[in-house]
């Protein structure tokens, strides 16, 4: 499976980031507003998990916290927590993920990803990627090997 990413964008639509530019992000390179996205506490991102034959096969949201618009060893840190159990329960962290999406996420994913809202029936998660990476102390390439099995 291939993961491909989106953000919330300054105009509150979904669209594509580069897996360049979140690992850009990730190694502090770049900040939000280099990707039209987020703001100075944190960015929206959803990770699809794609098969052979381009079709979503797992979703996951994430709030990635920032520090003033970039991602510090500080944000680093607050993810980590994220990924806790003994920190933060496994309620408190859908709670936090899944709330501030635009109330059309669905039909703007669709049309984002060229597909009908129904082929979106998939698994929905939270983390993805970076808290797997977070939480494993690995890179988020390294850590969609892990989610695709999961």
């Amino acid at each position: 499976m291939q993961v491909r990413y989106l953000t919330i964008n300054s105009a509150g639509q979904l669209t594509f980031v580069s897996t360049e530019q979140v690992q850009a992000l990730w190694n502090n390179e770049i900040g939000a507003a280099e990707l039209d996205a987020g703001g100075p506490n944190e960015i929206r991102l959803v990770s699809v998990l794609w098969d052979a034959k381009l079709r979503p096969r797992k979703l996951y949201l994430l709030r990635l916290p920032l520090s003033e618009g970039r991602f510090t060893h500080h944000s680093y840190l607050t993810l980590r927590i994220y990924a806790e159990p003994s920190c933060v329960t496994a309620q408190e962290m859908f709670q936090h993920h899944s709330e501030g999406w635009p109330t059309d996420f669905f039909q703007q994913l669709a049309v984002a990803l060229d597909v009908p809202v129904k082929k979106l029936n998939v698994p929905l998660g939270i983390g993805g990627p970076l808290l797997k990476a977070a939480a494993l102390k690995v890179t988020p390439k390294q850590a969609v090997r892990y989610l695709r099995g999961a």
